[in-house]
């Protein structure tokens, strides 16, 4: 199978780079990277050309509420650091119609020096639908020496047409040796970088999302609550979702290691007690389905957390 630097180079060849590609791969493994330097190199010819500011490449992701971009306001009059102060500012929830005509606007507009145009959408899965259909026109009909890529992590959240319309690359994840040696670099001082590497599954994005929100913390937490409900701290379990279910960060770990937890628990079970693999199969479904609806229509996360550490609990008393 090709990389995505291979695939690149082969469509530069055939003079078929052009058009829309779709960039996919789990969370942290790299599509913002390999976007970026894929931009650079086609405006500068320079994989690691910075990327500050080039007037050929126009990125669209969900952007600031109001009230953040008041925040960004005070920030500048206050003669602050804009960017490192913006990270947790908070965002819209998807990208909309109108970021799309922004992006067929910038599009339509010839280079200077006739360069390729290039529009990024990051998180395309996070279009509405007058959005997503805004776009697929503009794939339909696309300017001249310009190129669209779309990054997500969840096609299947994508309109088919649009992903049928784009070329696909993906981003593999990474090896655990090779996740070990990047951590060494990134994190030196870090005694836990091989745990890192295990918890994040290949991803370099989701290690360092763990190392910097105390993430060892929460999955040792975590592991202390998958007990059967005879010997449940019950006082324990209530800290545990006072800790996570306010943090959206903290609450993205957590579901992330539960799921970690149930695939590694069922597999394991699957041979020796297939029973217990089966429930624990059916409240991992159940599971999904809650937290999808505590996220979709706001139910309260705390008593989603306990619930379902009680759920584990009882099966596992039956063991």
């Amino acid at each position: 199978m090709l990389s995505p630097y291979e695939q690149i180079t082969n469509s530069l060849k055939s003079g078929k780079i052009t058009g829309s590609w779709l960039i996919t791969g789990p969370f942290g493994v790299g599509k913002k990277t390999f976007a970026k330097r894929l931009s650079a190199f086609l405006t500068t010819g320079n994989w690691d050309a910075k990327m500050d500011f080039n007037p050929n490449v126009k990125w669209i992701e969900c952007s600031l509420t109001e009230e953040a971009k008041k925040e960004i306001q005070k920030l500048i009059l206050a003669g602050k650091e804009v960017e490192e102060n913006t990270k947790t500012l908070a965002r819209k929830k998807e990208i909309t119609v109108d970021d799309i005509r922004e992006g067929v606007k910038f599009l339509s507009l010839k280079s200077s020096s006739n360069e390729y145009r290039i529009l990024v959408i990051s998180l395309a899965e996070d279009m509405n639908t007058n959005a997503a259909n805004a776009l697929l026109k503009m794939l339909e009909e696309p300017f001249p020496r310009s190129i669209i890529l779309l990054l997500s992590q969840n096609t299947g959240k994508l309109l088919p047409t649009i992903a049928s319309r784009c070329r696909k690359i993906q981003i593999p994840r990474l090896s655990f040796d090779s996740m070990v040696e990047e951590l060494k670099k990134l994190l030196p001082q870090s005694p836990h970088v091989e745990l890192l590497a295990e918890l994040s599954d290949g991803s370099i994005g989701l290690a360092l999302k763990i190392h910097e929100n105390d993430g060892l913390k929460i999955y040792q937490k975590m592991n202390a609550c998958f007990l059967p409900l005879s010997r449940m701290d019950i006082q324990a379990l209530n800290d545990f979702a006072d800790s996570v279910h306010k943090n959206e960060d903290a609450f993205s770990l957590f579901q992330i290691f539960l799921t970690n937890w149930f695939s590694k628990t069922i597999k394991e079970k699957y041979e020796t007690d297939p029973i217990l693999s089966e429930n624990l199969l059916n409240l991992y479904e159940t599971t999904t389905n809650l937290f999808s609806n505590v996220s979709n229509i706001y139910l309260d996360r705390r008593q989603a957390i306990i619930n379902t550490f009680l759920s584990i609990g009882e099966i596992l008393n039956d063991r």
